[in-house]
């Protein structure tokens, strides 16, 4: 059985905002590593040899924007001296929750359990047939109406605080004329392992 583990990388480069020095980590994973024994020596050395490589490549892509891989960077979410998110640390724009697809799969799962409960006990029978198929979307309805009503002021405050991040985020990156991107210290390359 494997063991996770993080590619990790130190980096440096100067913050975006304030122009202050900002050195940090990188890291790829987790990613699975053989204990040992499992795999013999001199294939496990160049399998490690092959992962390092993979490694680099896939964060330098990353951080060059032109790969979708990801990562971790320490120091790059927030900048140590002025708070401010470096541009080429990724940051997606947040989803709205609800939406119509909830609904939508709930009808159909529950015209399903519907048709299943039809085709148990009353197969020979149109009329049941429609009514289970509207009693089960109705229900499956009803049931995702009612969890949204729960937890939908839990979700649009989680919504409007991420839309704010993101909002703020574009507005400085709109302001800055430095778009750095990190220096990586590929000869610190090293495996760390997982918290979990």
């Amino acid at each position: 059985m494997g063991k996770h583990y993080f590619y990790a990388v130190d980096y440096h480069c100067s913050c975006e905002a304030c122009g202050q020095p900002v050195t940090g980590v990188i890291r790829r994973g987790p990613l699975e590593y053989s204990a040992g024994g499992v795999i013999p020596t001199g294939i496990g050395a160049a399998l490690d040899a092959a992962d390092m490589v993979l490694s680099r490549k896939l964060i330098q892509s990353a951080v060059e924007g032109s790969g979708n891989q990801p990562y971790i960077a320490t120091n790059a979410d927030k900048c140590p001296h002025c708070g401010a998110r470096q541009s080429w640390y990724p940051l997606s724009e947040p989803k709205k929750p609800g939406g119509a697809a909830g609904y939508i799969a709930a009808v159909i799962g529950g015209m399903a359990v519907g048709l299943i409960v039809w085709l148990i006990f009353f197969f020979d029978a149109f009329l049941p047939f429609l009514l289970m198929l509207g009693l089960g979307g109705g229900l499956g309805a009803f049931l995702v109406h009612r969890s949204r009503s729960r937890n939908g002021e839990k979700d649009r405050a989680a919504y409007l605080q991420a839309k704010q991040e993101y909002d703020a985020y574009m507005k400085s990156l709109a302001e800055r004329s430095a778009r750095n991107k990190p220096e990586i210290l590929w000869d610190t390359a090293r495996r760390e392992p997982c918290d979990f």
